[in-house]
């Protein structure tokens, strides 16, 4: 009977322990690091020899040794007060080595876990600098010993990155407009396009925006230069231009979109007189006649206005 109860007493106590310690596993899992230096003994002492012996290497010179030694703390000491320096100044000399992309990798793992850390805002600006170098094409990889410019996609998830590590700082606005860019600058309009809208709605009051508008609005004009006369897409540009002079009237774009306007309306009444022409071939009058109207209506003076009523005039309208 005691040696029932014993047993008894045991497992509950085993229960308790377990529950205990699953509870405290479980917790806060998805929460940031904080390095509060409450880590055990041993521990404690072995993360700070080995910050002191990066510092050691760092002052010294030894990059390559103060870099594997910072690493060393910030992976395997996580908790320790020095960790967050470590991670930082891991970056850091990565950064001053040219390793760009390792180097935005461990802001990153800074950014996500140090929040709170008083280098939080300089590891923030660091790691914008990284990913707008790699947008401007600075930054290259090696493939069979030729040097190209990153990938656009990764480029994109760089900067994405760094507008939602700090949406309200002022590198968001220049993080997503630089993703405009990057696709601009590889020929892919539409996520070009979606880029530079994404400034506008993200951040109509960034100086960025109204660059962002005049730009979009630019690309849909060259696509219908190009061959692709669709309406749809020149309606998209003119509204884009209207926004632009509507909401950002004192800006110096304003007047470059006023100027787009006039262009986009020369536009429109030579593609009504070109329909018109050739209704007027096939000798649908009646269609012919609407559109050489639409060219009347749309131009006050001009050659193309004359040449309409002059064909009105041969079609008996």
């Amino acid at each position: 009977m005691k040696l029932k109860t014993a047993i008894s007493l045991l497992s509950i106590s085993l229960s308790a322990v377990f529950v205990s310690l699953s509870s405290s596993c479980s917790k806060n899992v998805d929460q940031p690091l904080a390095a509060t230096g409450m880590v055990q003994g041993l521990n404690s002492q072995t993360a700070a020899t080995i910050f002191a012996k990066a510092k050691d290497h760092q002052a010294s010179g030894q990059t390559k040794a103060a870099i594997k030694a910072y690493q060393t703390v910030a992976d395997k000491y996580p908790l320790s007060s020095q960790a967050p320096e470590a991670r930082y100044q891991e970056g850091s000399l990565l950064y001053a080595k040219g390793e760009l992309l390792e180097s935005f990798d461990a802001y990153q793992k800074f950014i996500e876990n140090y929040n709170s850390s008083s280098l939080y805002s300089a590891a923030i600006q660091k790691q914008s600098e990284v990913a707008l170098a790699a947008a401007k094409g600075d930054i290259k990889y090696n493939f069979v010993g030729l040097k190209s410019k990153l990938a656009g996609r990764s480029v994109e998830t760089m900067l994405t990155k760094v507008r939602d590590n700090a949406p309200y700082s002022k590198q968001a606005p220049k993080a997503q407009f630089a993703i405009g860019t990057v696709w601009q600058d590889r020929g892919n309009t539409e996520k070009a396009i979606a880029g530079y809208r994404g400034v506008q709605e993200r951040y109509p009051n960034s100086s960025l925006t109204p660059e962002a508008l005049y730009r979009s609005g630019s690309i849909l004009m060259k696509q219908a230069a190009k061959g692709n006369r669709n309406k749809a897409s020149l309606d998209s540009a003119r509204n884009v231009f209207l926004d632009l002079q509507q909401q950002y009237p004192s800006h110096p774009r304003a007047k470059d979109a006023k100027a787009k306007l006039l262009e986009l309306s020369k536009s429109d009444v030579q593609r009504s007189f070109d329909i018109a022409e050739f209704y007027q071939k096939k000798q649908q009058n009646a269609s012919a006649a609407f559109y050489y109207r639409e060219v009347i209506r749309m131009s006050s003076a001009g050659s193309l206005r004359e040449k309409a009523q002059s064909r009105l005039s041969e079609i008996g309208q």
